[in-house]
Protein backbone atom coordinates (compact mmCIF):
# COMPACT_ATOMS: atom_id res chain seq x y z
CA UNK A 1 0.00 0.00 0.00
CA UNK A 2 2.99 2.38 1.00
CA UNK A 3 5.01 1.69 -2.62
CA UNK A 4 1.82 2.51 -4.48
CA UNK A 5 1.48 5.72 -2.86
CA UNK A 6 4.90 6.18 -3.30
CA UNK A 7 4.43 5.64 -7.17
CA UNK A 8 1.47 7.56 -7.21
CA UNK A 9 3.14 10.47 -6.01
CA UNK A 10 5.97 9.67 -8.91
CA UNK A 11 7.42 12.79 -10.45
CA UNK A 12 8.21 11.01 -13.82
CA UNK A 13 9.87 12.57 -17.19
CA UNK A 14 8.98 11.02 -20.58
CA UNK A 15 11.40 11.30 -23.41
CA UNK A 16 9.18 9.70 -26.45
CA UNK A 17 10.37 10.93 -30.25
CA UNK A 18 6.57 9.58 -31.37
CA UNK A 19 4.04 12.76 -30.90
CA UNK A 20 1.04 9.44 -30.20
CA UNK A 21 3.56 7.80 -27.65
CA UNK A 22 4.18 10.32 -25.94
CA UNK A 23 0.62 11.42 -25.16
CA UNK A 24 -0.34 7.51 -24.65
CA UNK A 25 2.56 7.27 -22.41
CA UNK A 26 1.36 10.58 -20.56
CA UNK A 27 -2.17 9.97 -20.52
CA UNK A 28 -1.69 6.44 -18.65
CA UNK A 29 0.45 7.81 -15.96
CA UNK A 30 -1.47 10.68 -15.63
CA UNK A 31 -4.40 8.26 -14.76
CA UNK A 32 -2.55 6.59 -12.31
CA UNK A 33 -1.52 9.89 -10.54
CA UNK A 34 1.65 10.00 -11.64
CA UNK A 35 3.48 13.82 -12.26
CA UNK A 36 4.65 13.86 -15.87
CA UNK A 37 6.83 15.98 -17.91
CA UNK A 38 7.64 15.44 -21.84
CA UNK A 39 10.45 15.85 -24.11
CA UNK A 40 10.62 14.87 -27.71
CA UNK A 41 14.20 14.74 -28.38
CA UNK A 42 17.11 14.03 -26.44
CA UNK A 43 18.09 17.50 -26.09
CA UNK A 44 15.23 18.40 -24.31
CA UNK A 45 15.34 15.49 -22.19
CA UNK A 46 18.48 16.70 -20.59
CA UNK A 47 17.30 20.28 -20.45
CA UNK A 48 14.72 18.79 -18.17
CA UNK A 49 16.58 16.80 -16.01
CA UNK A 50 19.48 19.89 -15.42
CA UNK A 51 15.94 22.04 -14.61
CA UNK A 52 15.18 19.20 -12.28
CA UNK A 53 18.68 19.33 -10.40
CA UNK A 54 18.99 22.55 -10.07
CA UNK A 55 15.11 22.64 -8.32
CA UNK A 56 16.62 19.49 -6.45
CA UNK A 57 13.59 18.16 -7.14
CA UNK A 58 14.97 15.23 -8.91
CA UNK A 59 12.64 12.67 -11.26
CA UNK A 60 11.77 9.48 -9.59
CA UNK A 61 12.05 8.17 -12.87
CA UNK A 62 12.82 9.02 -16.71
CA UNK A 63 11.31 7.06 -19.31
CA UNK A 64 13.64 7.10 -22.96
CA UNK A 65 13.28 6.50 -26.19
CA UNK A 66 16.14 4.57 -27.66
CA UNK A 67 15.34 6.29 -30.68
CA UNK A 68 15.61 10.27 -29.44
CA UNK A 69 17.66 12.09 -32.08
CA UNK A 70 20.24 14.78 -30.86
CA UNK A 71 21.29 12.87 -28.76
CA UNK A 72 20.28 9.41 -28.55
CA UNK A 73 18.11 7.74 -26.08
CA UNK A 74 21.08 5.65 -24.79
CA UNK A 75 23.67 8.44 -24.75
CA UNK A 76 20.96 10.55 -22.79
CA UNK A 77 21.34 7.64 -20.10
CA UNK A 78 25.38 8.06 -20.17
CA UNK A 79 25.06 11.50 -19.72
CA UNK A 80 22.70 11.29 -16.86
CA UNK A 81 23.40 8.07 -14.86
CA UNK A 82 27.12 10.50 -14.82
CA UNK A 83 25.55 13.03 -13.82
CA UNK A 84 23.49 10.82 -10.82
CA UNK A 85 24.44 7.07 -10.73
CA UNK A 86 21.13 6.27 -9.01
CA UNK A 87 18.71 7.60 -11.28
CA UNK A 88 15.57 5.11 -12.22
CA UNK A 89 15.77 4.74 -16.38
CA UNK A 90 13.35 3.03 -18.28
CA UNK A 91 14.00 2.48 -22.02
CA UNK A 92 11.67 1.73 -24.46
CA UNK A 93 12.18 0.73 -27.61
CA UNK A 94 11.66 -1.53 -30.54
CA UNK A 95 14.47 -2.89 -31.00
CA UNK A 96 15.10 -6.90 -29.85
CA UNK A 97 16.81 -6.61 -26.35
CA UNK A 98 19.40 -8.63 -28.16
CA UNK A 99 20.23 -6.02 -30.93
CA UNK A 100 20.47 -3.46 -28.07
CA UNK A 101 24.75 -2.29 -28.01
CA UNK A 102 25.66 -4.44 -24.90
CA UNK A 103 28.71 -1.97 -23.93
CA UNK A 104 25.94 1.02 -24.29
CA UNK A 105 23.72 -0.76 -22.04
CA UNK A 106 26.85 -1.34 -19.58
CA UNK A 107 28.04 2.50 -19.96
CA UNK A 108 24.42 3.51 -19.26
CA UNK A 109 23.91 0.92 -16.31
CA UNK A 110 20.38 0.27 -17.61
CA UNK A 111 19.59 -3.24 -16.32
CA UNK A 112 17.61 -5.38 -18.88
CA UNK A 113 14.68 -5.46 -16.89
CA UNK A 114 14.29 -1.78 -17.24
CA UNK A 115 14.23 -2.52 -20.82
CA UNK A 116 10.32 -2.42 -22.48
CA UNK A 117 10.28 -3.80 -26.26
CA UNK A 118 7.25 -2.34 -27.83
CA UNK A 119 4.70 -3.98 -28.02
CA UNK A 120 4.47 -4.24 -24.28
CA UNK A 121 1.10 -4.12 -22.18
CA UNK A 122 0.85 -0.23 -20.10
CA UNK A 123 0.31 -2.64 -17.12
CA UNK A 124 4.03 -3.30 -17.78
CA UNK A 125 5.24 -0.01 -17.76
CA UNK A 126 3.69 0.29 -14.64
CA UNK A 127 5.05 -2.44 -13.03
CA UNK A 128 8.20 -1.92 -14.33
CA UNK A 129 8.11 1.84 -12.55
CA UNK A 130 7.16 0.42 -9.18
CA UNK A 131 10.19 -2.38 -8.67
Amino acid sequence: MQREKELSQAQILIAESEDELLLLFRTYLSSLGKSTEAANSGHAALDYFQQSKEKRRPYDAILLDTHLSDPSGLDVAKRIRSENPDQKIVLVTTTPKQYLSEECLRTAAIKEKDILTMPFKLANLAMVLRN
